[in-house]
C-alpha cells in the first residue's frame, strides 16, 4: 500500500519539477519602422475672370496646366516616398 502511494508521490515530484525547467523563449517580432506619411495639401485650381480675348484663354490655360502640374508632382512625390518605405 505505501509502495504505489509512494511512486505517485516520487511521479508526482518529477513532473513539478520538470515544470520547472528552462523553456525556450517565444521568438519576438522584428521591430518595423513607422511608415511616414506624406503632407498632402489641397489642389486648388485658379480661379478665373471672364474671358473676353484668346490671351486671357491662352493665360487662363496655362495657370490650370500650372496648378495640376503642381498637384501632379506632389502626388508623384508621395508614391515615391513610400515606395521606398515598402519592404522589399
Amino acid at each position: 500500500m505505501i509502495r504505489p502511494l509512494m511512486s505517485i508521490c516520487v511521479g508526482l515530484c518529477l513532473l513539478t519539477l520538470a515544470g520547472c525547467t528552462n523553456a525556450p523563449k517565444q521568438p519576438t517580432p522584428a521591430p518595423t519602422a513607422a511608415r511616414q506619411f506624406c503632407p498632402l495639401v489641397a489642389c486648388v485650381l485658379p480661379a478665373r475672370p471672364a474671358v473676353l480675348v484668346n490671351d486671357q484663354w491662352r493665360q487662363a490655360l496655362d495657370d490650370t496646366e500650372a496648378a495640376l502640374l503642381s498637384c501632379a508632382n506632389q502626388v508623384l512625390a508621395c508614391i515615391q516616398r513610400q515606395d521606398v518605405q515598402r519592404p522589399k
